[in-house]
């Protein structure tokens, strides 16, 4: 498999790869996250991509886009709680279900990784739906742990 990581400027690009974990939110979650939109979700990532701390890269299989990921780049000044650190945030990512299992979300997670190395970020964080137990589990096949909870309570 011949795999190359590109970043892009193409918000279009992105909400198209978007699709199947946009319906997989639906899917876990309906009250909250709406069905998949092409029209909407190329609105939003060109918000997105605006932000200078926002960057978003997609993997190609040959020449077919399979995957994308977005970072976010936090640097977080010293306060009287917390020392100053940089974070690299992955803020999303996806794998077409096309190309699920060939090693493409690794090879995604690598490539954050060496970004936040070359960049002397502190750490690299990231959140996933607690229902989704596959991405649970990815990640922490790639050596992430919990170090925050975030709980909710619906008012009914």
């Amino acid at each position: 498999m011949n795999l190359k990581i590109i970043k892009t400027e193409e918000p279009q690009l992105v909400a198209k790869l978007n699709h199947d974990v946009q319906n997989l939110h639906n899917e876990i979650e309906p009250e909250l996250f709406k069905p998949f939109s092409l029209e909407g979700m190329t609105g939003m990532f060109a918000q997105l991509l605006d932000d200078p701390t926002m960057s978003a890269y997609v993997a190609y299989v040959d020449e077919t886009p399979a995957a994308y990921i977005v970072l976010c780049q936090r640097v977080l000044e010293e306060n009287a709680f917390k020392y100053a650190h940089s974070v690299l945030h992955i803020d999303q990512i996806c794998v077409d279900s096309a190309y699920k299992g060939q090693g493409i979300g690794k090879a995604l997670v690598d490539f954050a990784k060496q970004l936040a190395k070359e960049n002397n970020f502190y750490r690299i964080e990231m959140n996933y739906w607690t229902k989704n137990n596959n991405s649970g589990e990815f990640f922490r096949s790639q050596g992430f742990s919990n170090f925050n909870e975030r709980l909710f309570y619906t008012i009914d």
